[in-house]
């Protein structure tokens, strides 16, 4: 079997980015700290600096409540491989595309898009 070695992860850019989400989404350290259910503020400022890796459940917590997944929280670079459609619009498109035929019964793509032109899910 190939030997894989398992990635790095830059805990100060998770970090950076986890306080990134937190403020896009107008919350502060303390509205955090309540909704985890976590006595000292100071925990969520260790996270976000770096110092310290939240447990899986509180990074899943913290995903739910930023509305965020993999890539914004350790960097699109890294979360590359879930993302099997490519980086490109076009890819994305060709992509869902192919999701929306594959669907039983299939779903019109075109059917899918918000006014923007943007997908938004069967209707």
């Amino acid at each position: 079997m190939k030997k894989v070695t398992r990635p790095d992860y830059d805990l100060k850019a998770i970090g950076k980015n986890l306080r990134k989400l937190r403020k896009k989404k107008g919350l502060s350290v303390d509205d955090v700290s309540e909704y985890l259910g976590i006595a000292s503020d100071r925990t969520i400022y260790y996270y976000e600096s770096g110092e310290r890796v939240a447990p899986f459940d509180v990074m899943f917590a913290l995903m739910e409540l930023y509305e965020a997944d993999l890539a914004d929280v350790i960097g699109a670079e890294k979360a590359k491989i879930f993302y099997p459609w490519g980086e490109s619009d076009d890819a994305v498109e060709k992509w869902l595309r192919m999701v929306c035929e594959s669907t039983n019964p299939p779903i019109n793509y075109e059917d899918c898009l918000n006014e923007e032109g943007k997908f938004a899910g069967p209707k």
